[in-house]
């Protein structure tokens, strides 16, 4: 692999062209077979008849929307949720033809045009909300798809448990109006197994007034993935797994539990080499001097990239199958690792930011341990300038 070229690229943003190539040595490769993986064990542990809602929101956590959510298609996932239009339209215009749920609030509500154009299911909130699309169905002449989301507890969007009656009571009187699904999200299925029965159980009720008291039939869906491996009560008729189709662990100590596959591993080459001695400096502030003579090389990555500040003289890669400490702390494009007791090391190897090299891993829990933050922020943090390779 010395000083080999990378092959040209399929990115997260475009269809591959022969055209596309990348200069600067760093990359992000997402395994498909990993993402299949994944997505079978999910198959395996919901009912036969459980849909699969598969959460692909900004960028796909990170590891590349478009690239995804055609395999996902490919795969037979009838259904994908995005966070906004600008998600959901990019989705279409790259040839998307699965049912795509906008899971944020739509406002103002002249752009539930905008969703209907392009085939996207809106979540509608409030009442505000209900007679906007009601007005839109009498302007139009055409009955339109919605899904309700209701605030057990999230306590962000969604309608509080007594309004969600209302609500319901309206939507079942304009049969324009099409409520193909009802949801809400849980707050702490990772942590708190009380609050999360509180939410379901509020949930479960107002799902049952909607089917027995006014005969409404839609898709009920609620469980994360944190809930949808921890409680099977919360499974309803679709589920919506997010970090766990990527292989990363949606509540601590799940590994052993789930055996799920990391799609995404980062990678960079060293691009420069020297040769210092004892009590030399490096980088920005002088945080890290050397106590001996090394041998300091340098990586084209840094926080612009992703690559958090926060992990200056923290983290560490793998380079020859070796884990090596970064020193000094992350500039913006660069970052300088210690690659004393790496023999043979030479400029153009391959160095593992996350992912496996040898008999050594990096995992991403690793670096957001370091950054006392979640999985979930580390992946969405790689920058989109980043290029993403389907292998």
């Amino acid at each position: 692999m010395k000083n080999k070229q990378p092959p040209p690229v399929k990115t997260g943003n475009k269809p591959f062209k022969k055209t596309d190539v990348f200069f600067r040595q760093t990359w992000v490769e997402i395994d498909k077979s990993d993402f299949l993986f994944n997505l079978k064990k999910i198959k395996e542990y919901i009912a036969k008849d459980t849909k699969i809602l598969a959460v692909m929101k900004a960028n796909a956590y990170g590891h590349g929307g478009l690239i995804l959510a055609k395999e996902a298609q490919k795969a037979g996932i009838s259904n994908i949720a995005v966070a906004t239009l600008e998600e959901g339209i990019q989705f279409r215009e790259a040839g998307i033809k699965t049912n795509i749920l906008i899971l944020g609030n739509i406002y103002p509500f002249e752009n539930f045009q905008v969703a209907l154009a392009h085939t996207l299911t809106p979540t509608v909130s409030n009442m505000q909300g209900i007679l906007a699309l009601e007005n839109l169905t009498i302007k139009l002449n055409k009955k339109i798809n919605f899904h309700l989301q209701v605030d057990t507890g999230m306590g962000r969007i969604g309608a509080l448990p007594e309004a969600s009656y209302t609500l319901l009571d309206k939507i079942s009187k304009i049969p324009q109006l099409h409520m193909t699904g009802m949801y809400t999200h849980f707050a702490v299925s990772d942590t708190d197994s009380d609050f999360t029965k509180f939410q379901l159980d509020t949930f479960s009720k107002i799902v049952k007034y909607a089917r027995v008291n006014l005969g409404l039939k839609f898709i009920a869906h609620a469980a994360n993935s944190a809930a949808l491996f921890k409680n099977k009560r919360t499974h309803f008729d679709m589920v919506r797994p997010g970090i766990t189709l990527y292989g990363l662990n949606p509540f601590k100590h799940s590994e052993g539990l789930l055996k799920l596959k990391p799609v995404l591993s980062w990678k960079t080459r060293i691009t420069f080499l020297k040769k210092v001695s004892s009590g030399f400096c490096i980088s920005y502030g002088r945080t890290f001097v050397t106590n001996k003579a090394s041998v300091i090389a340098t990586i084209p990555v840094g926080y612009a990239d992703g690559y958090s500040r926060l992990l200056s003289n923290k983290s560490a890669v793998l380079i020859r199958g070796k884990r090596c400490p970064v020193v000094g702390r992350v500039t913006m494009d660069m970052t300088m690792i210690d690659v004393t007791g790496v023999k043979g090391v030479s400029l153009g190897d391959e160095v593992v930011l996350i992912g496996i090299q040898g008999k050594e891993q990096i995992k991403v829990e690793e670096l957001a341990k370091i950054q006392e933050t979640i999985n979930y922020e580390i992946v969405c943090s790689i920058s989109s300038k980043v290029p993403r390779i389907i292998v």
